[in-house]
């Protein structure tokens, strides 16, 4: 609640300033091609109407907290209004905002869900060994590539990606969801969709698998100098099972709160690297919503953002009970 009431405050001041400099430069062409009008008095008079008008057309007319309230109840209640600019996809044409999210969402958490789980995977594996010989040659040319790719921005990185990939090496496709012409049969189908979605999940893969891969070995390595780990190896239990007890299980409360932050922050890179490539999901159709100032549908995307972050902290406080027995809710 707190959150949309925030979300409806810092999007009611955007759109007012925006609107309000629209208004005035609608009245400004009003005034120039009327040519009824002959004295100062009379613009003046017709300039006032005229803006008292639009600014009610708006709902500028009511008071700002009243506003503001009108429209968190609107996102709560899943009322979130027509777009202006974007519709469904054919045959259906709908310029309902919640019709258009709901078809866009499905492709954007494809690519954010599988793309962060092919990355947590993949770094702990890769965190794992660098965690088995601090200072070796893996840790270090990880952990320099991770320095690199976290400061470096996703968007580059998808520029670069196309440009290698598409241009000189034509490898992967880019700029739609499927082929104009869809094959027949569910295989081919879903072959001609995975091939606009390679090159986006490479991406992101890429950029994240590292970061996770230095966290986790910044995770596991404090535990793995613990006396008792020492006293493990000295009776002769294998690297492996000490590293899945005593490594990965410690850190395990630690990696769980970094793969809950990525879910929840990584969403608009993601969204940025749909820019990027061209690909149909929240990413493109939010750009494209604030270039043509489409205050229903940008609202409506960072409502959904907002509510997948707020879920992602909440599912991650019930799995810190789960992980650690130590933690508990409800009880004394």
């Amino acid at each position: 609640m707190i959150a949309m009431f925030g979300l409806s405050a810092l999007v009611n001041t955007t759109l007012e300033v925006t609107v309000k400099g629209q208004i005035v430069e609608a009245v400004q062409s009003a005034v120039m091609v009327n040519t009824t009008l002959r004295s100062a008095d009379e613009i003046q008079k017709f300039k006032q109407d005229l803006i008292a008008g639009m600014e009610e057309s708006y709902g500028l007319h009511k008071p700002r907290l009243q506003r503001i309230i009108h429209q968190t109840f609107r996102i709560i209640t899943l009322d979130l209004g027509f777009s202006r600019t974007d519709r469904t996809d054919y045959p259906e044409r709908s310029r309902e905002v919640r019709k258009i999210l709901l078809q866009r969402l499905p492709h954007t958490l494809i690519l954010f869900t599988s793309s962060t789980l092919i990355s947590i995977v993949l770094g702990m594996v890769l965190g794992t060994a660098m965690a088995r010989k601090p200072g070796g040659p893996l840790d270090r040319g990880s952990s320099l590539v991770a320095m690199v790719l976290y400061g470096t921005p996703t968007w580059w990185v998808a520029t670069f990606m196309i440009l290698f990939f598409v241009f000189w090496i034509p490898v992967f496709r880019v700029g739609a969801l499927r082929s104009p012409v869809a094959p027949t049969g569910a295989f081919l189908r879903a072959l001609d969709y995975l091939s606009y979605l390679a090159l986006p999940l490479l991406t992101l893969v890429l950029v994240k698998v590292w970061s996770f891969a230095y966290l986790t070995r910044a995770m596991v390595t404090v535990p793995l100098q613990e006396d008792y780990v020492m006293a493990a190896r000295g009776r002769g239990i294998p690297e492996g099972k000490i590293l899945r007890r005593h490594g990965l299980r410690v850190a395990a409360p630690g990696l769980t709160t970094m793969a809950a932050q990525a879910f929840a922050q990584s969403i608009m890179g993601d969204m940025l690297v749909e820019k990027a490539m061209s690909r149909p999901g929240l990413g493109h159709t939010l750009f494209s919503a604030i270039t043509s100032n489409d205050v229903a549908l940008y609202t409506g995307i960072l409502a959904l953002v907002t509510a997948v972050y707020c879920m992602s902290f909440m599912l991650l406080d019930i799995a810190y009970a789960w992980l650690d027995p130590r933690i508990g809710y409800g009880r004394d």
